[in-house]
């Protein structure tokens, strides 16, 4: 069978199953099982597959069928430029987040000695991504979840960035010293009680890294009413948030002191705080 063939019953059975993106879950997982790139895939559509292969890829097929999450079949997810190991245990990095990762290092020389602070870091993505850009900084990646610190390990030696990047345990500040440049987050923000309306594939990762409290608040609160203490003068707070909570939420920074300012992500939706304080 060739590759458009089984590209195109595979998108079908997607399709009918109401899985998110059919088609390029489709590509991905097939590129996945032939080790090549989706460009290769595309590109070759009448290549004939291996019967090995087609079985291999149809095992694949009926997992994504029951809404499992194409990080978690195929182990990783591309993160500004980097391929971030992913785990049921760890939320999958988003292209919203990257955009957070972007807009950020245009705050900071890339060639300076800084100090950053990745709060709820999860896979360790964002940590990684930073200490990637800026080869002199320094990076304390924080979790509550020892499960989800194991992911963000194995995500910084597999790109070798030990010397630079530190894990600690903790519940938000309870056990983090120091003060930092940039505080950044991307924290649990999904009201409870919408936790059931999120997609087949979203309800496959862990409700402690989605589930912000009956207003999406609950971790994202205490976070910025500590964040001051930690933060140097002329740093940046920002945040990542839910549709709908970035201007509440930057009025209440206003409130106590800071300057908070809004940006749209990539999907034009509010959904970033960037906050500074004299």
């Amino acid at each position: 069978m060739t590759i458009h063939e089984l590209l195109q019953r595979a998108q079908t059975r997607l399709i009918h199953a109401q899985s998110d993106e059919p088609q390029a879950n489709s590509e991905w997982l097939l590129a996945h099982v032939l080790h090549v790139t989706r460009t290769w895939v595309l590109a070759n559509s009448g290549f004939d597959v291996s019967e090995k292969d087609a079985r291999t890829f149809e095992q694949l097929l009926v997992r994504k069928e029951t809404g499992e999450p194409l990080s978690h079949i195929v182990g990783f997810q591309p993160f500004c430029g980097l391929d971030i190991v992913v785990t049921p245990d760890v939320l999958t990095p988003r292209p919203e987040t990257e955009d957070l990762v972007e807009r950020v290092s245009t705050y900071f020389d890339k060639r300076g000695e800084h100090l950053f602070l990745d709060m709820c870091t999860g896979s360790g993505c964002i940590a990684a991504a930073l200490a990637h850009k800026f080869p002199r900084a320094s990076i304390l990646a924080v979790d509550i979840s020892q499960a989800a610190l194991q992911v963000a390990q194995e995500n910084i030696r597999k790109h070798k960035l030990q010397d630079r990047v530190q894990l600690l345990q903790s519940n938000l500040w309870e056990e983090v010293a120091g003060t930092f440049d940039l505080i950044i987050a991307n924290p649990p923000y999904i009201p409870t009680e919408n936790l059931n309306t999120l997609t087949r594939e979203v309800q496959h990762e862990p409700r402690l890294a989605l589930d912000g409290g009956a207003d999406g608040y609950e971790v994202t609160r205490p976070l910025c009413q500590a964040a001051d203490s930690f933060l140097r003068p002329g740093g940046l707070l920002a945040l990542e948030l839910d549709d709908g909570q970035a201007w509440p939420l930057a009025r209440g920074l206003a409130e106590i002191g800071w300057k908070a300012d809004v940006k749209k992500d990539i999907f034009n939706i509010e959904r970033f705080v960037f906050a500074t304080r004299d």
